[in-house]
């Protein structure tokens, strides 16, 4: 039974949150280290150079949040999983200059066939999200295996305790002996 709840603690340690960014949207996929989803977990988007707290969710079902970047700013996106379990990720300016440059050349000039450049980039980049997407399932399969606890690791963990508790026995019969 001690041994159960050990492992139970062991796996529900660690908490990972993954933004990206696609067709103009950051989207985060949020889960714990034994790949269990963050449902309806708090995440706080932050400017990370000011401090300000620029907007605030919740995680869906399936552990996703998506939101409109809402200022061209380096991001601090901030999971808090409950009980202490928190996870930060940081998007860059450089990352998100490519959404906020694609809606300033909107604006911009349409081409002779009636269709703008801004519009056939969108196209295009939607087109190309949807072939990558197995590939992004994939990386992400890869990124939740290497984050879960190992068998070594939980074997670890459990012989620190019993030898912290085998210290603290022997100091004590020591005591009464």
């Amino acid at each position: 039974m001690i041994f159960s709840t050990l492992l139970t603690n062991a796996f529900a340690h660690r908490v990972i949150t993954y933004p990206y960014i696609e067709d103009g949207k950051i989207y985060t996929e949020n889960y714990f280290s034994n790949g269990k989803k963050c449902k309806n977990c708090e995440i706080i988007v932050y400017d990370n150079i000011t401090g300000e707290k620029l907007l605030e969710g919740k995680t869906n079902i399936d552990g996703e949040f998506s939101f409109a970047p809402p200022k061209n700013t380096e991001l601090k996106i901030v999971l808090n999983a409950g009980m202490g379990h928190r996870a930060e990720a940081i998007v860059s300016k450089s990352e998100l200059e490519e959404i906020f440059k694609t809606e300033a050349e909107e604006k911009k000039v349409k081409t002779k066939i009636g269709i703008s450049e801004s519009e056939l980039r969108k196209i295009i980049r939607e087109e190309v999200s949807k072939e990558l997407q197995p590939i992004y399932q994939f990386l992400k399969k890869i990124a939740m295996d290497l984050t879960k606890p190992t068998l070594d690791k939980i074997l670890a963990g459990i012989g620190y305790i019993l030898g912290i508790m085998g210290l603290v026995i022997y100091f004590r019969n020591r005591k009464i002996g």
